[in-house]
């Protein structure tokens, strides 16, 4: 049987999952800035990431146009290079929802803003 927290855990638990696959995205983009073309099992050793995890990571990032893929190894697309400064907007527009969502639950459940 659930407890309550594990109930309220469970709103939570999708946007939590997502974060740690952004996450590694991440890791992996900024592996590339600094090396690359790089293969999955460099990109394992320098992350500490699993190769299922980063094959997985590279078959998204391929898909939205992120990475290219190489006889050499993975390489981020010239459109990303030349567009990289919209991940830094893209991640503070998140951060202001989750910063009032946070303010909305805080002053919902326990009275403060």
């Amino acid at each position: 049987m659930k407890t309550l927290s594990d109930k309220v855990n469970i709103l939570f638990k999708e946007i939590d999952e997502n974060l740690d696959t952004v996450r590694r995205h991440l890791s992996i983009v900024q592996t590339l800035l600094k090396d690359q073309p790089a293969g999955i099992i460099k990109i394992s050793k320098l992350t500490g990431l699993a190769d299922h995890k980063i094959r997985y990571s590279l078959k998204i990032l391929e898909k939205d146009g992120i990475v290219i893929a190489s006889k050499e190894g993975a390489m981020l697309s010239p459109e990303f290079i030349q567009d990289k400064d919209s991940l830094v907007d893209q991640s503070s527009k998140i951060l202001k929802k989750c910063s009032v969502l946070n303010k909305q639950i805080r002053k919902t459940f326990i009275g403060k803003k």
